[in-house]
């Protein structure tokens, strides 16, 4: 069996990786689509997004800020808000 993974993001120490997802999902829960994300939670999710296999592409020319929207199947996800306006949606599964 291998051993578990752990995980920092932001000054967060996760034990195993499944342990930073469980937060990212509790986090995502927390919104309802529409709503902007907290500056403290932007912050760590600005963190987390450094850490995306396509990071560059999805940060762009920077943050401006994050929100929650719907997403396929009555699911919900992370939007990115950059500062030259355009938008994009990110994974925070694959920011672990």
């Amino acid at each position: 069996m291998a051993n578990a993974q752990s995980v920092e993001i932001a000054g967060h120490q996760f034990e195993r990786k499944t342990d930073a997802l469980e937060f990212m999902k509790v986090m995502l829960n927390r919104y309802r689509p529409g709503d902007a994300v907290s500056a403290a939670d932007g912050v760590f999710l600005a963190e987390a997004l450094k850490r995306h296999p396509e990071a560059s592409t999805k940060i762009g020319p920077g943050v401006r800020s994050f929100d929650v929207r719907s997403a396929d199947y009555g699911t919900q996800c992370f939007w990115i808000l950059r500062i030259d306006g355009s938008e994009e949606r990110f994974s925070y599964k694959s920011c672990v």
